[in-house]
């Protein structure tokens, strides 16, 4: 057993020796050398004639250098020297070709690599916006298959895919919920009394505040359906209309842009010119939503509506209303935001008439009365971000 033993001891010794030889054979021989403030070129000289191992350096080489080399091996060597000038080599046969990795050097097809890249989760436009600048100019996408093409020197090469392995990892998704909703401008003011007010006999964990501030009603709860019942209550009672209720998944990071409403054909008649042209409008609520993790149970939002409508819905020629807004903040999975203080005034014109008398030129207008009525009411946009 001993002699087994012995002879296993052996073999791995011998092995251990035989890698440590490979290891410094392609290293190349030992060189010992002092340079002070040396030209850059003559220090390569230097380094063939010791090793009898021809060194080129291209025109791009330029400098000086200070270095004690003992006994160190050829390819690490020329690593301390050249790496101060962003200099690099590659050995090509029997000998070693020196120079600048540069896109616009000559010689850069010798001196780099080439390696063509999958992205799997995420995109060509995400990479460049979060790699380093100086690491771009080695780097091209092809946004429609999105793949990365990467020419650079070995060692840049290597830096550059380590970094995309770092960041082309799958991504959580977060699903946004959105509900639009118009409430009476009469029971605005009373919402987080009477919107929220969900019945005692249920176990709702909520906090109610209001931010004059960026006009965001926020509601700290995870019961987006008791949310929706209520404004379907307020709804039967035509205190308030849900105008939409869509949702969207999107990635970390990512962003969407939701559209509720109506494209319409207005007419526009120019007097000068006696003409009349069609336009198209799109009025109706358009939100840019970005959502991004934040930690475990964060999400960071940044909100963007646009709220579009007619004045006067009984002659839509004349004039859209538009209001926006654009705010960030940061809320707790599952909370939901309202976007509010949006007011939508409706004029209106009605006319209640006698039947037949008020038709009666002359003395019509004594049987017919005519009506101007204007309708206030609040539009809310409530935002959910979900992690999924």
């Amino acid at each position: 057993m001993k002699y087994i033993e012995k002879n296993r001891f052996i073999v791995l010794l011998v092995f251990l020796l035989a890698i440590s030889f490979v290891m410094k054979a392609e290293e190349g021989p030992l060189v010992n050398a002092m340079f002070y403030e040396t030209d850059l070129r003559d220090a390569i000289h230097e380094l063939s004639i010791q090793t009898g191992i021809n060194i080129i350096a291209d025109q791009t080489v330029n400098g000086v250098i200070t270095v004690d080399l003992r006994d160190v091996p050829l390819e690490k060597a020329l690593n301390m020297i050249l790496s101060s000038g962003g200099f690099t080599f590659r050995k090509i046969e029997d000998y070693y070709l020196v120079g600048l990795a540069d896109p616009r050097n000559v010689s850069f097809s010798d001196l780099s690599d080439f390696e063509v890249i999958q992205l799997e989760n995420i995109t060509v436009k995400e990479v460049f916006n979060l790699l380093p600048t100086f690491l771009t100019n080695y780097v091209r996408g092809e946004r429609e298959n999105n793949v990365l093409t990467i020419n650079a020197a070995p060692k840049e090469l290597e830096r550059i895919k380590e970094y995309i392995r770092s960041i082309d990892k799958p991504r959580k998704q977060i699903e946004i919920r959105l509900l639009v909703t118009e409430v009476d401008s009469k029971i605005a003011s009373d919402l987080g009394i009477n919107l929220f007010q969900f019945t005692s006999g249920e176990d709702v964990d909520r906090t109610i505040a209001y931010s004059s501030r960026d006009n965001l009603l926020r509601v700290e709860t995870d019961l987006y359906g008791h949310l929706l019942s209520q404004l379907r209550l307020m709804e039967e009672e035509q205190l308030a209309s849900i105008e939409a209720n869509p949702y969207i998944l999107v990635s970390d990071g990512g962003s969407a842009r939701f559209f509720i409403g109506e494209e319409q054909v207005i007419f526009i008649h120019n007097e000068s010119y006696n003409s009349t042209r069609a336009e198209e409008v799109k009025v109706g609520v358009e939100l840019e939503v970005m959502a991004r993790i934040i930690g475990e149970d964060q999400v960071y939002l940044e909100l963007a509506p646009v709220i579009s409508h007619f004045i006067n819905e009984a002659n839509p020629n004349l004039l859209v209303k538009e209001n926006s807004l654009k705010t960030s903040l940061q809320i707790k999975n599952g909370e939901t935001v309202c976007l509010a203080g949006m007011t939508l005034k409706r004029d209106s014109d009605s006319t209640r008439k006698v039947p037949l008398l008020g038709d009666i030129p002359l003395v019509r207008w004594l049987f017919r009365s005519e009506n101007k009525e204007e309708n206030e009411r609040e539009l809310l946009v409530f935002v959910t971000p979900i992690i999924r």
